[in-house]
């Protein structure tokens, strides 16, 4: 892309760039507009749908004399400079509603979910450095929560499944610097991310496996009935055959990997 195209970022507070300027795009609701025409960049949305997308049942009165109001803002924001009317506009007027016109990847989360796609095709083909740069490459893109202030379904929709896949990412990059043997702070960087999310059985996993590869074997049976209680005392559940299969490998001093855990994800 060259530096006067358009950029919109939704992995973090909803913004839009054109190179180092950053664009005004106005109230909340006038950039959860923007957020749910980028969603769904080059497909047309009628104005019902993206009143659905934003306030599912909750319509104030004139709610679509709203949403003309906004795209009207938006364009006005969005329109490519010194260029000829034609050729400016990126927020189109497409029967039956509006369409933005704007290449895929001039969208973050496009850009996002590409690194991560090329980032397991690489590791499956054992270019494990490739892989992590491409994983720290997409996890980059991140400024914080996903689509941020949007409160509407599709948003709210969109943030799980996105940081779902981003959290994803984050236990891969690290299973990948285990196996590239980057070891040195992984135990107090896994250990901090359990006290933010305690239920993620994987970092559980990847934490017994650096013990154990770390000959801390007993650190790393006390993490699993760390992981036991958690989950039991949290979810109610036993940790998962993975993990419990760790555990029995680490009881008779067997070899512990990630790969068992990752070859059977499905890809992005």
């Amino acid at each position: 892309m060259s530096e006067d195209e358009l950029k919109i970022l939704l992995l973090g507070p909803i913004r839009a760039e054109r190179g180092d300027t950053n664009l005004y795009l106005g109230t909340p609701r006038q950039r959860e507009v923007l957020a749910v025409l980028a969603l769904r960049c080059g497909m047309v949305m009628s104005v019902p749908q993206i009143v659905d997308a934003i306030w599912n049942g909750r319509r104030p009165d004139s709610v679509e004399n709203m949403v003309h109001t906004y795209i009207g803002r938006l364009r006005r924001v969005l329109e490519h400079p010194g260029r000829p009317p034609a050729l400016a506009r990126v927020l189109r007027s497409t029967r039956p509603g509006y369409t933005l016109d704007i290449p895929p990847v001039a969208v973050d989360v496009t850009l996002f979910e590409h690194d991560v796609r090329v980032a397991r095709s690489a590791r499956a083909q054992g270019e494990l450095s490739r892989a992590l740069g491409l994983f720290q490459q997409a996890l980059a893109r991140w400024s914080g929560l996903a689509l941020q202030e949007a409160a509407g379904p599709l948003a709210e929709a969109e943030r799980i499944r996105l940081t779902e896949l981003r959290q994803d990412a984050v236990e891969e990059a690290t299973g990948v610097r285990l196996l590239l043997g980057d070891v040195e702070n992984l135990v107090s960087e896994l250990r901090c991310m359990l006290a933010e999310q305690p239920m993620r059985e994987r970092l559980w996993e990847l934490l017994l496996v650096v013990l154990g590869q770390t000959s801390r074997r007993a650190e790393a049976l006390t993490a699993f009935e760390d992981a036991r209680i958690t989950l039991a005392d949290r979810l109610g559940v036993e940790p998962g055959h993975r993990l419990q299969d760790l555990h029995r490998r680490l009881l008779r001093s067997e070899p512990v990997s990630v790969r068992p855990w990752w070859e059977r994800r499905v890809p992005v």
